[in-house]
């Protein structure tokens, strides 16, 4: 699976761009602040339909865009055809740019107008539909945090990761969202004595079914990264560390002889901790309340790694992320590299490389290219990023 064709339209500081990809290696490079992520940010939309740095979407739409709304354009190669996506992003409110009578004011946008639209070979379709039509893996110098960073970083990890192969679960986590969202309100009007405790039960209900799923799908790919990332780790550490990733839950799960047995298991706990709960106005039980333990020889590498084998270990998983979705799907995912050369050594970027040469595209930003072997260079098709815009090289 590779980009063919990538085109930009007012996003972020790309005012315009037009991009002709292929397989390979390509490298982008250029000060800091000049567009290098916008362009991975951009690639990772169309695989996702969201932003991996930015808290919400209307954040990239460029500020001066005549029609307060950016494009984005793409054609997918994958082993089933060819795959035409657009996404139009809507910024509503923007902000005032000028002074005077000649500001520009942002339009006025009828109720209801949708804030992003989609189409997949030119028919309208929704957020759900486009995620998995072009798998993609992100390493930003953010992923070396992954071991010492907080837990929602690493449901993320796992759940960018799992909404790519699995369009059930990713349907299962957004259903989930929205019921915790519920039922945290309904807890705080319980405790100020506006409704009745009883009217959790059919939440309950809900959660514990679409719980289930969520964190068995979890425990899969777990099991599976355990056998990738192990090979992984003793490559990068020379045979001298075995890695195992752990999954955490909020509660002591069920040994899951069926589902019904563990959302059952599930439900009794949720009715342990309902009262503190509801004095709390919080769901202190489920999914969105995981974590993940990285153990080097049986050791938790937060407390007793070093800094060094913390980013070992977040190197070996993100090789095990990869080495996963390609096995899910039978394609290769699009890999993003964003300036992660800068943050290794030596020895870990000799490592990187090596496993990244061979794969089917690379996308690649760096702030210096005089650390990549003139081998590599020579093989790469190199830009100059500068300003929003791309210049060969």
């Amino acid at each position: 699976m590779h980009l063919v064709h990538l085109a930009l339209t007012d996003f972020r500081n790309y005012r315009q761009l037009d991009l002709s990809l292929g397989p390979g290696l390509f490298l982008f490079c250029g000060e800091n602040a000049q567009g290098k992520t916008n362009l991975l940010e951009a690639v990772s939309m169309i695989a996702t339909s969201t932003s991996f740095h930015a808290s919400a979407d209307r954040e990239v739409v460029n500020w001066y865009a005549p029609d307060h709304l950016a494009r984005l354009d793409a054609r997918i190669r994958r082993r089933d055809g060819e795959l035409h996506v657009e996404i139009v992003i809507f910024d509503p409110t923007p902000p005032l740019l000028g002074s005077g009578e000649q500001a520009t004011r942002p339009p006025h946008w009828p109720g209801g107008t949708q804030r992003k639209r989609i189409k997949i070979n030119e028919v309208p379709r929704r957020t759900l539909d486009l995620i998995g039509s072009m798998t993609n893996v992100l390493f930003a110098p953010a992923d070396l945090h992954l071991v010492d960073g907080s837990p929602d970083e690493r449901r993320r990890f796992i759940d960018r990761s799992l909404c790519q192969v699995r369009p059930r679960y990713c349907q299962a986590l957004q259903q989930y969202r929205k019921i915790i969202m519920q039922r945290a309100a309904l807890l705080k009007r319980i405790r100020d004595y506006h409704e009745d405790p009883r009217l959790l039960d059919y939440l309950d209900e809900r959660l514990t079914l679409l719980a289930t799923m969520i964190m068995f799908e979890r425990e899969r790919m777990l099991s599976a990264l355990n056998e990738l990332a192990a090979p992984f780790q003793e490559q990068l550490s020379g045979g001298r560390e075995q890695l195992q990733i752990v999954y955490r839950p909020s509660f002591h799960p069920h040994p899951q002889r069926s589902l019904t047995e563990a959302q059952e298991h599930y439900l009794r706990q949720l009715h342990t901790v309902r009262q503190k709960e509801i004095q709390q106005g919080v769901c202190l039980l489920g999914p969105h309340r995981d974590d993940l333990e990285f153990l080097v020889n049986g050791m938790s590498v937060i407390t007793y790694g070093s800094r060094g084998q913390q980013r070992t270990v977040a190197l070996a998983t993100k090789f095990a992320e990869l080495a996963y979705m390609r096995a899910a799907t039978g394609d290769e995912p699009v890999l993003l590299l964003d300036d992660v050369f800068s943050e290794l050594d030596q020895r870990r970027r000799e490592q990187l490389l090596q496993a990244i040469l061979d794969h089917e595209q690379v996308l690649l930003t760096t702030t210096d290219a005089s650390h990549f072997p003139p081998e590599v260079l020579e093989r790469a098709y190199k830009f100059q990023v500068v300003n929003g815009q791309l210049h060969p090289w």
